[in-house]
């Protein structure tokens, strides 16, 4: 046995490649065995050369690297990204500028998603304040992406955020997603209905009758009466 003190220099060497070095150190050993002497080779760049490929072939062997070690701490971290939004910008060269008074404005005109109120009229108030604010024609649906979220509130913004991130791409997108969850069917069949059974009141007025006529299909673009429906149900 050799102590501390005695052991060869050359075996305190450093190996970054332990393994490598073992199974030489192995199949010398088993060529030792069986009887076979190991002749200097007469090129040693050609050896250099063929133990360099079946380095290179061992490595593609290996299995790939186990992942990073993860404790129950990690685990219990939230993982989200830093910088969440469900909705998309659109990649534009041009410089879209929001000022504060932008978002100022659309902040005094939310929608918060209750019962009494009007997704269509949100829509049109929006896309008015939007269109007051001297956007170019290339930088409107930017604009509209980029201020809507601004324009919610309460249960309708928690709605928006309820969405993956970066998964609403087009402002088409957003505004069909936006009438589906606020415009539910139940709702389109009572407005829809409400002006099929149209009627002008005791005391209304002509003129207030057409008003209202008017209002109820603003509230209902959808509802698919041809023109000369409308006219017969009014009439």
């Amino acid at each position: 046995m050799l102590l501390r003190g005695q052991v060869p220099k050359d075996q305190l060497q450093f190996d970054s490649e332990i393994e490598k070095t073992a199974r030489n150190n192995r199949r010398r050993n088993k060529r030792s065995k069986q009887g076979v002497r190991e002749e200097p080779s007469a090129n040693p760049h050609r050896d250099i050369q063929v133990n360099q490929e079946e380095n290179m072939a061992e490595r593609d062997r290996a299995p790939p690297p186990p992942p990073p070690r993860r404790t129950l701490g990690n685990y219990a971290m939230q993982q989200g990204p830093r910088h969440f939004s469900s909705i998309t910008m659109p990649a534009t060269t041009r410089h879209v500028e929001m000022k504060a008074t932008f978002l100022n404005l659309i902040s005094a005109n939310q929608f918060t998603g209750m019962d009494n109120e009007d997704p269509y009229s949100h829509l049109a108030t929006f896309y008015e304040l939007v269109g007051t604010m001297g956007f170019e024609e290339g930088g409107t649906q930017y604009a509209y992406l980029r201020l809507f979220t601004f324009s919610l509130a309460g249960k309708a913004k928690e709605w928006l955020k309820s969405h993956p991130n970066q998964s609403l791409r087009s402002w088409n997108d957003v505004e069909d997603k936006f009438l589906h969850r606020f415009f539910l069917l139940s709702r389109f069949i009572k407005a829809k209905l409400d002006i099929s059974t149209f009627r002008q009141g005791l005391d209304e007025a002509f003129c207030d009758a057409w008003e209202r006529f008017k209002v109820m299909r603003r509230k209902c673009p959808n509802h698919g009466l041809e023109d000369i429906a409308q006219l017969t149900i009014f009439h």
